[in-house]
């Protein structure tokens, strides 16, 4: 493509806000602001920096002082184009795999997997770097008064400091309004914002551009195509707006020199959502033209509140000497000292990170969000679904964030379809659809890498329909479930003919329990692949129970269909306690190659899905001894899985484990300079921020249990679950409140949604103990209400009251939709 279009090149002037510019800025203060994220150095390393994002584009801030190299990232741009991997083998030899796992024979049905299952290539394709912003100040890099920051409650970054007594500012925004990235550059003396910038793709001299040009007086635009056969074509086009001065190009660069201020936008496109890329980027940069900054950014902060204000948290107060230090330092005293204005702040740069790569028309979170530096980056940076994309969306639903799930549910739609074509060449299968354990931009469902513990598992559709499902008991949107039915009651389809007999068990075969290895009985020989993992059992309880309930709900007669989940249902595995008082991972009673592991995957049942609860108690202290031995052997190692040991911890009713696993996940997994989730070898996961975010709620409040409609008053309450279509869910306030949350002052949280379309907010005093809640009703809905962790039906508990409907350690609440209701201890 050889278009060189041109723009308007007049220098745009635009009013200044305050008429002349002051003398000089008031520092930005950022200690005083408790929802920034700050510091007094620019970034060494790329997960130093701050990431802005709109859903699409995506951007990392290191905030330099003279220079800095901003990364830059499209979430369409992957490494080549849609391919077929199946493994021609598969079909014929899946039988043979099954055999071998049948007699136990697991070493024989490994070396088969490895030349027959995995995929051909091995790999789907990875996310691709769009490439680089380079910003050339024209000042000395020598400054005073340094500081950047990054608010969550605005949605924007930030970099002051001073040269030869000129004070600058940098303002950084990803608007999804306005589909754009912009830079606003400000001086405290007029006529000294001096500057260059110019668009890269790679960092070496090897860049993978194909073009790189001029466009009028104030754009350049670079573009090629990503790596692999049927590359995605990408453009990208950087453009100056300023106030006073001059701006201009020479080569490849845009200059402005003496400006009062000066903004720069960035956009950028792909193939894959535009014909023509290059001419999109062109025309949004001359649109932008006509906006003010001051427009864009009240357009965008606008936006972002919209979901970003709907919840508040506090864990008590910080001390004036905690709250005085820069994020690094409190982050590097939290182990010492509990600073919960610190944990509120992580909390809601979780949600900021959600908002900004999870917007409807864009791709979901991949393992580093929509920001990567790297051509390949570990594990490519692509969709991991064996808990790593499941756990980016997690806090979605719990802390108010409905409308932001759509890019999941899309690729889930697009992975029901593919899925369909290789659950036949692969399983032989007729009816259904399947997915493994990672997936990429074209949702590829083959089986990803040649790895023993994590290749040989059919379980990804089971497991990502559940999040469907449970929108829907947030919601009650049957609207939304009847859009999604096909794709959940084909995920079951599948496993209805996939499953085997194994000791009078129906299995799954060949599986594995995620990227964890075991002994086989009586010997030292190690393998991971096996048949009926309790993680699988789990699934098809949920998705099987799920899909019965679903039924019901829509009023879906098919009888056979019925019979045949619930017959299935009756005989996977059940839940067993193994030797060391813990729950059974595999189909036998195996030693694992590694107690601490980082995958809980056996505790699927506590959290996400709903099968351990009090209703049977030996399975629920069987998960805490489980919990407690991975602990004990150094388990929760990473950013991810100490996250979800919150969760778990949070369901377990562990408040001291949740307390410390919180303090873990931001002492040792967390980059004190960005509060990113560490993630070695890659630069950072983001999943670890985003599953600490639910786990800080789901210590605050449960709504997963559910009780049957027959439940009048606490004596008859009878424990129920996945499958009951009629089932009431119980809303849980403080379930799990450790004592730190409390102790400093008391602490609140307002907006968390709950199952059954519930709205709750939530106050607590300083010793723990409830102090009011309020329950709103969405949907009209009939709930049960408690406090604490008492057993359903006891009435040995904290009891409450609600004007309007009684009081007791369980109150039945009718509500009315819209009507809020006020819950206090009696």
């Amino acid at each position: 493509m050889h278009f060189r279009g041109s723009l308007c090149t007049a220098v745009l002037s635009v009013a200044l806000a305050q008429g002349a510019r002051a003398q000089s800025f008031d520092p930005p203060n950022s200690a005083s602001h408790p929802l920034r994220i700050w510091t007094n150095a620019a970034g060494s390393y790329y997960n130093d920096s701050y990431l802005i994002g709109n859903g699409r584009l995506g951007a990392a801030i290191p905030g330099g002082v003279a220079s800095e190299v901003i990364r830059v990232n499209e979430d369409s741009l992957w490494s080549g184009g849609k391919l077929s991997r199946v493994n021609p083998d598969a079909n014929d030899k899946m039988s043979t795999m099954q055999s071998f796992l049948a007699q136990q024979r697991n070493p024989e049905a490994a070396r088969l997997a490895g030349f027959a299952y995995a995929g051909t290539p091995v790999s789907a394709r990875h996310y691709e770097p769009l490439g680089d912003i380079q910003l050339a100040m024209n000042h000395s890099g020598s400054a005073t008064g340094y500081e950047r920051w990054l608010d969550v409650e605005n949605s924007s970054a930030g970099v002051y400091y001073t040269v030869g007594g000129v004070s600058y500012k940098r303002e950084y925004i990803a608007s999804n309004p306005d589909d754009i990235i912009a830079i606003h550059i400000t001086a405290s003396k007029p006529g000294s914002v001096s500057f260059n910038v110019h668009l890269r793709k790679g960092q070496t001299l090897n860049r993978w551009e194909d073009y790189t040009y001029k466009v009028g007086s104030d754009t350049t635009v670079m573009g090629g195509e990503s790596q692999g056969k049927s590359g995605v074509e990408f453009s990208a086009g950087v453009r100056i707006v300023a106030s006073g001065g001059s701006v201009y190009t020479l080569g490849d660069y845009v200059l402005c020199d003496n400006a009062d201020e000066a903004t720069i936008y960035f956009t950028a496109w792909t193939d894959y959502r535009q014909r023509d890329p290059m001419n999109k980027v062109l025309a949004d940069l001359s649109n932008i033209g006509g906006k003010s900054w001051s427009s864009i950014q009240s357009a965008h902060v606008a936006d972002y509140q919209k979901y970003a204000g709907r919840v508040s948290l506090s864990l008590g107060k910080s001390s004036d000497a905690q709250k005085a230090l820069s994020t690094p330092k409190r982050l590097a005293s939290i182990a010492t000292a509990f600073d919960p204005e610190l944990v509120s702040l992580y909390f809601q740069f979780g949600r900021y990170l959600f908002i900004s790569s999870s917007r409807a028309n864009t791709l979901p979170p991949n393992l580093q969000g929509i920001w990567d530096q790297e051509m390949d980056p570990q594990w490519g940076s692509k969709y991991t679904v064996n808990i790593n994309l499941q756990m980016n969306y997690w806090p979605s639903l719990v802390t108010n964030m409905m409308e932001l799930t759509s890019p999941l549910y899309d690729l889930i739609e697009r992975l029901h379809s593919s899925g369909k074509k290789t659950a036949q060449s692969m399983y032989g299968v007729s009816q259904g659809w399947v997915c493994h354990h990672n997936t990429d931009i074209w949702a590829d469902t083959a089986p990803q890498d040649n790895y023993a513990s994590s290749t040989w598992w059919p379980g990804g559709g089971a497991w990502l329909v559940h999040h469907i499902i449970e929108e829907y008991r947030y919601t009650r949107d049957t609207n939304f479930l009847q859009n999604y039915y096909n794709t959940i009651k084909d995920a079951a389809l599948f496993f209805t003919e996939f499953l085997t007999d194994y000791k009078g068990w129906k299995v799954t075969n060949p599986t594995i329990s995620p990227e964890n290895s075991f002994y086989l009985l009586g010997t030292k020989t190690t393998t991971a692949i096996t048949l009926g993992s309790t993680l699988d059992n789990s699934l098809l309880w949920e998705l099987f129970g799920s899909l019965l309930e679903i039924m019901d709900i829509l009023g879906k007669h098919d009888n056979d269909m019925r019979s045949t989940l619930t017959t299935l249902r009756s005989k996977l595995p059940p839940l067993r306690v193994n030797k060391n008082g813990g729950i059974m991972e595999w189909i036998e009673d195996y030693d694992e190659t590694d107690p601490g592991h980082r995958h809980i995957s056996h505790l699927f049942g506590v959290y996400p899905g709903s099968e351990i609860t009090t209703a049977n108690m030996t399975n629920f202290n069987a998960a805490k001894a489980t919990v407690n031995r991975r602990l004990a052997y150094g388990g929760g190692s990473t950013g991810w899985s100490r996250a979800w040991l919150i969760s778990v911890g949070g369901r377990l009713y562990m408040p001291d484990e949740v307390h410390m696993s919180t303090v873990a996940l931001l002492y040792n997994y967390t980059y004190f300079n960005s509060m990113l989730d560490t993630g070695p070898p890659s630069a950072f996961q983001i999943d670890g921020n985003f599953g600490g975010v639910a786990g800080i709620a789901e210590a605050l409040l449960h709504s997963h249990e559910i009780v049957t409609a027959k439940s009048i008053d606490t004596k008859n309450m009878t424990a129920s679950g996945t499958g009951d279509a009629t089932g009431v869910p119980v809303i849980r306030l403080l379930p799990t409140l450790p004592k730190k949350w409390a102790s400093n002052g008391g602490g609140f949280v307002k907006g968390l949604r709950a199952r059954g379309g519930i709205q709750v907010d939530i106050s607590w005093k300083e010793t723990g103990k409830l102090d009011s809640a309020t329950i709103t009703s969405l949907t009209g809905d009939l709930v049960w209400v408690t406090v604490g962790s008492s057993v359903i039906g006891s009435t040995n508990g904290t009891e409450i009251s609600i004007d309007g409907a009684g009081s007791g350690t369980f109150v039945r609440l009718i509500t009315k939709k819209g009507s809020s209701y006020t819950v206090t201890l009696k």
